[in-house]
């Protein structure tokens, strides 16, 4: 018999909306954002044509549009999601490619500057793949994660070497 705590309620596993009801005491809405990043299978560094679970927008199909500012895309995506969950809290979500697939400087730019987008930002979330985190990288999201909730989503390639 599996016993349940707190997070799971009714359910046999710990779900990220629950543990940020819990830790915020509301919703946190991800605000999917594009920044145009590629990635390595992409670009010919490691592969060409991408993955092949990976859409044409390298699964930012639902993330802002490349072409505006991301405090743009931000605000556009904000006022859809206030007209479905009205009081929320919000994280950037850096979703479309491989969101640490560049020099640490740019990221740190802007990164940082999504924090500011809004008063009721409470992290950041960040898809990419393990293979696009260096020490330098690791080191930068360590100590962004002593300012602010950092979450870090890794795309995994194969289950085989």
């Amino acid at each position: 018999m599996i016993e349940l705590n707190y997070f799971t309620k009714d359910k046999p596993y710990n779900s990220l909306h629950e543990y940020y009801i819990k830790e915020y005491g509301k919703k946190v809405a991800k605000i999917s954002l594009n920044c145009g990043f590629t990635c390595p299978n992409r670009d010919g560094k490691k592969g060409y044509g991408g993955c092949t679970y990976c859409s044409k927008e390298l699964s930012g199909d639902f993330a802002g549009d490349k072409n505006k500012p991301l405090k743009e895309q931000f605000d556009d995506i904000k006022k859809i999601m206030e007209n479905k969950w009205p009081d929320t809290l919000y994280m950037p979500y850096f979703q479309a490619g491989s969101n640490t697939y560049a020099p640490v400087d740019y990221l740190k730019k802007i990164f940082e500057e999504s924090l500011t987008f809004d008063e009721n930002i409470v992290g950041i979330s960040i898809a990419t793949r393990g293979d696009c985190i260096n020490k330098k990288i690791a080191d930068y999201l360590g100590e962004l994660n002593k300012k602010t909730h950092v979450q870090v989503e890794l795309g995994l390639q194969s289950a085989n070497e």
